[in-house]
């Protein structure tokens, strides 16, 4: 607490107190209640959101001010006019303040399912981004790796999937500035304050057309009245893949044979030993990396002014060849006090990314054989054969990249490759994986800037104005090239690839809030507000290929193969408001609408509304419990509200519900012509798609809140889905986006707080959550079981099955494998599988066909948890953190490539004079087909462990430093996979990522990968 003293004449009259009240940190503390003591003529007040009050008060008063989570503080005033005050924290972590959009509440009048995590949980995690840190913080959020690879970001999804054609993102605000996902990249942890989830459709109806998948809202520290204070962070880490038995070695292998064929080695065998070599492909592969941060920021200002000015540096190395991420960005933030009244502030953060990308899927540089060296060297090389194929690898010289083809027609008993009739042992006539990794450069360049500028204009007490302007400009540019030496084709296998995306989007707020309590028994907080958001976007492309040496990648006019551009707009018009109501600070009303208008929509169905509504009953403040010593809190809330979404970009484009051109050629008279046909049909009745939820909901602390839990119940239905559905081909189209079909989520989200032990400079506190969801198809509106595929190469199929998930896998079920004497060789390639395998008559008919096909399981998880445990002792810390999922499958691709399941070598025996004829070809499928490549992923991992330790004060006060803590750190120390995955990454979804329909498609997917770093915090 700290007292300014302006005046030292005492008065009786009554006369003007201000000041401010802030937390420990010195961060202001919005809504505390403050009132005077036995003077019933003094009104109370509460803090605004800056923690600023304004009170009517007389020499020897008492005022007392009070805020649920802090330690209630009074103090007798003197001559004081102002007087700025510090609130310690209890041991309660109940009562803070939640930001719900468009304001912030105190989190004991929340009616809502809303859920925070504060700084002091997150830049302790040294994690290359925000949203990768963000993992098993919260109940309801599935975060998932699907792309580990460096920059690249993770999938998030707020209680499930309920869409089938849009991309089921949640909403991110940062700062009050709506931004998309990619904009998650540029944000460094050490400037965000807290983030706040909104889950349930009551909190996130304020966001309406957008708000159906969740929001994420994202508050970044501000400047703090006061000397500057500047804070480093910074942490330095290695990167690498745990082991993994996928890959078999040459050496295990040889017993496979031996065991299998009487002890013998096959001449393929004989050969591959003689040969001598051997790469470990995972290890060059996944060579692993390093990664490090540098973090600086200046915070400060005078009473009038603050700011808070900040950088980063981070660059990531990942943990596969050649893939790299490096990233710079600056934050300013500056909030001014033009007088009493007016009041503004400005936010600017620019930022610039430079990304390499792994130019393969894993799948196919893991696909080599075990033996192929890297490059040709002098033990190697006399087995190069130099006459095969006309002599393709005459010249080939020590330093040359090597390929399987080269080393084939070897004679085994002349000791020397021959032109034909040798012995081969190749099982791919690829390139070296080396060459198409190495040889290839994928680019992807980023510059993005985000601004906001806001005016605050205070009308009357409690009554605010605040006019926001921002926005975000992003420029990408993706260039690829592809050299002579990556592919078998050399110079006819060359390629560059430029394209350009700008993308310019402005939003602009005005809101009108009220603020007030009244009687000190009454609570109301309003806000109304109008907002209009416009995106443009414009592409451009050109490609080339036949390039003669790799010298230059950029691309002459004379290579141009075809060039494209685009240009596109959409915009958003919408009207808000939301009322919060407090009785005695035991009841509670929370109602909201939205409205939003989109021009995606056609006339009739342009805006869309969405009402919410909330109750809630602290029941603890009852007078029957008020004074439990065993219950400190109970609340019970309910909520129900209406949220939508206008569709993903993507799938739907930005113009549905026209119908559009494309141009076409045409000859005539043998004259080419150019005329334009329409590309889609329209449909003026387009609208958007929305989703209804109630959720109940209850809060109980005990002992002070030393023990508490929440649990949150909901349903939510999605109605009126945007899907393309098949039509008449009369038409003239084979498909049109309606608005047809219904998803059902429901589930189960449980958190938990505790403070184990308290006591003697230690402690123990734990928190966790637990949630369960069920993911359920109602109806397909006429298209229930509709197939699905990917790739139609490999065409694996889903199927959209009423009463069951939006997508689930489909095929058939593994009976047994072909044995061994059927297979034409079944001992090479070295790791080989056969491509066929036994399936199950599931109908019993006695025939396999593809009434035999079934649901093999759904890409979705049933349960995600995770627990959190922190120790405190003196001045050490140590963090814990498990995070699991369970329930989910992935259809894994690579065991067709790993395990040569195409591999001609691997089929059974056709020949009817041959004495092992396969007799059962009818009863055998392709096992891309079947529930063999359909695998559990599941896994339970120690997701973060960080032990650090504060330097005493006084061993470093002396130089000037305020605050000292070194730290060590882990991220997925310990990763258990499902019994049955056999891959690297069970989170990996790197294909059909754009529809839910086709979602759990692993084929190449990067790596988990664990992390070892050490790092340090300091302010001075």
């Amino acid at each position: 607490m700290a007292f300014l003293c302006t005046s030292e004449t005492y008065a009786q009259e009554a006369y003007m107190l201000k000041g401010q009240v802030v937390d420990q940190e010195g961060m202001p503390l919005p809504g505390v209640t403050i009132v005077v003591n036995g003077n019933e003529s003094a009104k109370g007040t509460i803090t605004d959101f800056d923690g600023i009050y304004k009170l009517m008060v007389k020499t020897s008063d008492v005022v007392t001010y009070s805020f649920i989570g802090c330690k209630p503080k009074s103090v007798t005033i003197t001559s004081q006019t102002e007087l700025n005050i510090t609130l310690e924290e209890e041991a309660s972590q109940l009562e803070e303040i939640v930001v719900v959009g468009y304001g912030a509440i105190q989190k004991s009048h929340l009616t809502g399912a809303v859920s925070k995590v504060t700084s002091d949980k997150m830049d302790e995690i040294p994690a290359a981004r925000l949203d990768d840190a963000l993992a098993g913080q919260v109940s309801g959020v599935n975060i998932q790796m699907t792309n580990p690879a460096a920059g690249e970001a993770p999938t998030i999804r707020v209680r499930g999937v309920g869409s089938i054609t849009s991309f089921p993102n949640p909403l991110i605000v940062v700062d009050g500035v709506v931004v998309d996902q990619d904009y998650m990249s540029t944000l460094d942890m050490n400037d965000v304050e807290s983030i706040e989830v909104l889950k349930d459709a009551s909190s996130a109806a304020i966001y309406g057309s957008r708000g159906s998948n969740g929001v994420i809202l994202i508050t970044n520290k501000k400047g703090k009245e006061g000397k500057a204070t500047f804070n480093y962070n910074g942490f330095f880490g290695v990167k690498e893949v745990p082991g993994n038995d996928v890959l078999k070695t040459v050496g295990e292998w040889n017993a496979f044979v031996r065991e299998n064929n009487e002890g013998e080695l096959t001449d393929k065998m004989r050969y591959i030993n003689e040969l001598g070599t051997e790469t470990d492909w995972q290890d060059v592969i996944m060579d692993g990396g390093t990664i490090q941060s540098h973090s600086l920021s200046a915070r400060g200002g005078s009473e009038k002014t603050q700011y808070s000015a900040s950088g980063n540096y981070l660059k990531d190395e990942g943990v596969l060849l050649t893939d790299s991420y490096e990233r710079i960005n600056f934050r300013l933030s500056v909030d001014t006090k033009v007088n009493k009244r007016l009041s503004f502030g400005l936010k600017l953060n620019p930022s610039y990314s430079n990304q390499r990308r792994f130019p393969i899927g894993v799948h196919d540089a893991l696909r080599q054989s075990p033996w192929l060296p890297q490059y040709v060297d002098e033990n190697n090389e006399q087995y190069i054969n130099r006459e095969r194929e006309s002599g393709r690898w005459a010249n080939t010289q020590i330093g040359d990249y090597t390929m399987e083809r080269m080393f084939d027609d070897y004679d085994l008993d002349a000791g020397m490759p021959v032109e034909s009739g040798g012995t081969d042992i190749s099982t791919t006539s690829n390139a070296s994986p080396i060459a198409k990794i190495l040889e290839r450069e994928y680019r992807k360049y980023q510059t993005k800037l985000f601004t906001s500028l806001y005016l605050k204009y205070k009308i009357a007490d409690g009554l605010n104005f605040r006019s926001t302007v921002g926005g975000d400009y992003k420029n990408t540019r993706n260039h690829r090239y592809t050299g002579v030496k990556a592919s078998r084709n050399e110079e006819a296998g060359t390629s560059a690839y430029d394209n350009t995306e700008n993308q310019f989007h402005i939003i602009t707020e005005h809101t009108l809030s009220y603020n007030k309590r009244f009687a000190d028994k009454h609570s109301l907080n309003a806000v109304v507000g109008f907002a209009f958001e416009f995106w443009d976007r414009n592409y451009s492309s050109i490609e080339a290929n036949g390039y003669n040496f790799d010298y230059i990648n950029t691309i002459p006019a004379n290579n141009v193969t075809g060039a494209a551009t685009s240009a596109d707009q959409k915009s958003l018009v919408s009207y808000l408001g939301r009322v919060n109501y407090g009785y005695e600070d035991k009841y509670f009303v929370t109602l909201s609408f939205r409205t939003d208008g989109s021009s995606k929509f056609g006339e009739n169905n342009k805006f869309g509304v969405f009402p919410a509504a909330s109750v809630g009953w602290r029941i603890s403040e009852e007078n029957f419990l008020r004074d439990s010593e065993i219950i400190s809190n109970l609340k019970v809330r309910a909520s129900y509200g209406v949220t939508g979404n206008d569709g993903d970009d993507r799938i739907v484009g930005r113009y549905p519900s026209i119908g559009l051109v494309e141009p076409v050629g045409a000859v005539f008279n043998g004259n080419t012509y150019t005329g334009f046909n329409q590309s889609t049909l329209s449909n003026p009745q387009l609208r958007w798609e929305k989703s209804i939820e109630i959720n109940p909901g209850i809060d109980v602390g005990f002992f002070q809140d030393r023990f508490g839990f929440s649990i949150d119940l909901y349903k939510k239905n999605s109605q009126d889905l945007l899907l393309n559905r098949p039509i008449p081909s009369a038409t003239g189209f084979s498909d049109a986006i309606v608005n047809l079909g219904e998803v059902e989520n429901r589930g189960i989200e449980f958190e938990l707080r505790t403070t184990n032990i308290d006591k003697g400079g230690f402690k123990w506190s734990t928190t966790g959550n637990l949630s369960l969801n069920e993911n359920k198809l109602v109806s397909m509106a006429g298209a229930d079981g509709l197939i699905s595929i990917v790739d139609s190469k490999r065409p694996a199929e889903w199927i959209a099955k009423e009463g069951h998930p939006v997508s689930s896998f489909y095929g058939y079920v593994v009976e047994k494998e072909i044995p061994l004497n059927y297979i034409k060789n079944p001992f090479f390639p070295i790791n080989g599988e056969s491509q066929d395998i036994y399936v199950k008559d599931l109908n019993g008919d006695g025939i396999i066909d593809p009434d035999d096909r079934t649901i093999l399981g759904s890409p979705y998880p049933k349960m995600i948890w995770s627990i959190s445990n922190t120790f405190n002792y003196k001045n050490f810390d140590l963090s814990i953190m498990f995070q699991g999922s369970h329930g989910a499958k992935v259809r894994n691709m690579d065991p067709q490539y790993v395990n040569n399941q195409f591999s001609s070598n691997q089929d059974y025996i056709t020949d009817e004079e041959d004495p092992n004829f396969f007799p059962d070809a009818d009863k055998v499928v392709q096992r891309i087909f079947t529930d063999d490549i359909v695998m559990d992923a599941s896994y339970i991992a120690l997701r973060n462990l960080n032990i650090g330790y504060t330097l005493p004060k006084a061993a470093i006060s002396k130089v000037g430093i305020n605050k000292m803590r070194i730290y060590v750190a882990a991220q997925n120390l310990l990763y258990i996979m499902g019994n049955d995955y056999r891959g690297y990454n069970p989170e990996g979804i790197n294909q059909g990522l754009n529809s839910p329909l086709t979602y759990g498609y692993q084929r190449g997917a990067a790596p988990i990968n664990r992390t070892f770093s050490a790092g340090v915090n300091l302010s001075f």
